[in-house]
């Protein structure tokens, strides 16, 4: 009875971790960009029960001792375009595993779905936490001012984007993340990982549009009640197991 008060609780512990995730997911549903979790369980090793007693010993099955979070991972499918009019709007089309390439305030190379860009007081582009999204100028990465309004083709060359120095910028710095390489989020939209700026990925900018969110409140709301649901019914077995280990301790003060 005791291993069932563990086993429970370990679901308990693990469908509490799976409504976080939900949760989240549900609050960013509007958020541009965002991308939705989901968590992966695996059991506790399982046991070998045997049949003990005169009778020869004999393998009758096995038993599990309950079930932990394995991990949380990211679902970089794409999310919709909304057509935002906004020149500083921007999303990447065709290809879910190119970033945008973002220089954090302490120095921090990130990475980013959300194109919801703006100006700062000194005209440089930056997203909407204030990281400097970055640019391509001979060569290396830089910051990008907008002297007038900012212009980007399909391909992500800008016209008119000048660096610190005055100097002409030549493209919007983008990055493939390869589908094996892990990111890790840290807030904000932003995804922290081995960044290396290379050749332009395979991938279309567009220009006065915004991804949304990849999650589905529908799909996301069924697996809350399935969670909650889940966490309920381990609840009622401690309860269950409680009421027993009970009424053995009062049996056996008789």
């Amino acid at each position: 009875m005791v291993r069932g008060l563990y086993s429970a609780a370990a679901g308990m512990m693990a469908q509490q971790v799976r409504v976080d995730v939900i949760a989240n997911n549900l609050a960013n549903v509007d958020t541009p960009g965002y991308k939705r979790d989901m968590v992966s369980f695996r059991t506790f090793p399982e046991m070998l029960i045997s049949r003990l007693g005169r009778a020869p010993k004999r393998n009758i099955g096995s038993l599990t001792t309950g079930s932990i979070v394995d991990e949380i991972t990211t679902s970089y499918r794409p999310g919709p375009l909304r057509d935002t009019g906004s020149p500083l709007d921007l999303a990447l089309l065709g290809n879910a595993n190119a970033f945008f390439v973002v220089r954090t305030p302490e120095g921090e190379l990130c990475c980013t779905r959300q194109g919801s860009f703006t100006l700062d007081g000194n005209r440089r582009l930056v997203t909407t936490s204030g990281c400097a999204v970055l640019g391509i100028s001979n060569g290396q990465l830089v910051e990008i001012y907008l002297p007038g309004e900012l212009q980007v083709n399909g391909s992500g060359l800008l016209t008119g984007a000048i660096n610190n120095q005055g100097e002409l910028v030549e493209r919007l710095a983008l990055v493939e993340i390869p589908a094996g390489q892990a990111l890790q989020k840290i807030g904000n939209s932003l995804y922290r990982g081995e960044i290396v700026v290379g050749d332009t990925p395979d991938c279309e900018v567009r220009q006065g549009y915004l991804e949304g969110s990849n999650v589905e409140p529908l799909t996301e709301m069924v697996s809350m009640m399935a969670a909650m649901r889940l966490y309920e019914a381990n609840q009622r077995v401690i309860q269950a197991t409680d009421s027993t280990l009970g009424k053995a301790i009062e049996v056996g003060q008789v």
